[in-house]
């Protein structure tokens, strides 16, 4: 048996290597080098304490870092929030004071490389090749990948991996509960078809609509899915992307399947795509949506330390691509989600999984 083109033994051997974290010991390990390598740490330890501010100074000073732009600036943020989660630093208020540095910074031994490069290939080589490239990216340089056909295998070799290929079904199940098998179903950003192949193997009698904001993935999502025919796929000429309303009738649709995107809404829409998405849900609709939160301040969402580390360390990493927002504080997409009329049922690991209502 298969799942989404996983084994079964496959997937029982890679349930204890998410429980060791590996894919966050490493790139933990991965960030905190390029940090050392670039400078960044020098300059931190021999300031001893900074703002946020005094921080992007001096890394346009010293290290000609470009931090005026919204996604360059971020990641300025990100390296003070993740030199805190490992031990680093500390921030007192609007401060970030350097401490004592942390003994165990987790690296991961010759047998836990080999593994993880096995089981999560497609993730490591598209982290390697993003945190190589953040020093060209903060110091002006152009993204490094882009949703274009030169970019294609890139992203298929990523986002087919097999912990979000797991993530995608959790997430069909949790939404396959409570609704018919015949449900109709929206795959929003359907991509690569990753997103369609989870559903159908879980619900194979929904009646799918697939679109996205490009067309460039649909002969290679074509190709991907078990069933294409079955699939309704909606040109891409008919939506504009986030900030447009989706080329739907209200109420149209049982369930919504986001997997993937949240991070690329424009800041200024999310509130506006949740709300359309309510619009096309019918009443008792489901929304499910599958992106990493941005660790809280608090530990209410995002609780385990290695995790808090690693969705730092992706955020960082996928920075460099065109048109990354940014993962949303937990907090900050619980007040989109209610402000659009959805209530939540249920969110599972760390806030990357939730299923929301249209009541």
């Amino acid at each position: 048996m298969k799942l989404n083109g996983v084994t079964t033994q496959g997937i029982q051997e890679l349930k204890p290597l998410l429980g060791r974290l590996l894919p966050q010991r490493f790139l933990t390990s991965r960030l905190l080098r390029f940090l050392c390598d670039s400078g960044v740490l020098d300059l931190l330890s021999s300031s001893r304490e900074v703002t946020l501010e005094t921080a992007k100074s001096l890394f346009g000073q010293k290290l000609g870092f470009d931090t005026t732009g919204h996604v360059r600036a971020r990641m300025i943020q990100i390296i003070m929030d993740f030199l805190c989660e490992c031990g680093f630093m500390e921030r007192q208020a609007e401060t970030y004071c350097w401490i004592q540095t942390a003994d165990d910074i987790g690296g991961l031994s010759n047998e836990e490389y080999d593994q993880i490069s096995s089981f999560f290939g497609g993730q490591i080589m598209f982290f390697e090749k993003c945190i190589d490239y953040a020093c060209e990216f903060l110091t002006g340089g152009p993204p490094l990948f882009r949703f274009d056909r030169k970019s294609l295998h890139v992203w298929a070799s990523f986002l087919g991996n097999a912990e979000f290929e797991m993530a995608r079904s959790l997430l069909v199940k949790l939404l396959s509960s409570g609704n018919a098998e015949t449900c109709r179903l929206l795959n929003l950003c359907s991509g690569l078809g990753f997103d369609v192949n989870s559903v159908q193997t879980v619900m194979p009698e929904a009646e799918i609509t697939a679109i996205d904001f490009t067309d460039v993935f649909h002969d290679r999502a074509y190709h991907t899915v078990k069933n294409p025919e079955s699939i309704r796929w909606i040109d891409s000429s008919l939506w504009n992307g986030f900030g447009y309303p989706l080329p739907f009738h209200d109420r149209t649709f049982d369930i919504v399947f986001f997997a993937c995107a949240d991070p690329y809404i424009p800041r200024g829409s999310r509130n506006y795509v949740y709300r359309d998405i309510h619009r096309v849900l019918k009443k008792s609709g489901s929304l499910g949506v599958l992106t990493n939160s941005y660790p809280d301040a608090e530990r209410e969402f995002v609780s385990d330390p290695w995790i808090r580390r690693g969705v730092l360390c992706h955020d960082f990493a996928e920075s460099v691509c065109e048109g990354w927002q940014g993962f949303s504080r937990p907090e900050d997409s619980l007040a989109v989600f209610r402000d659009a009329g959805f209530s939540v049922s249920s969110t599972i690991l760390n806030a990357s999984i939730w299923r929301l209502e249209k009541p």
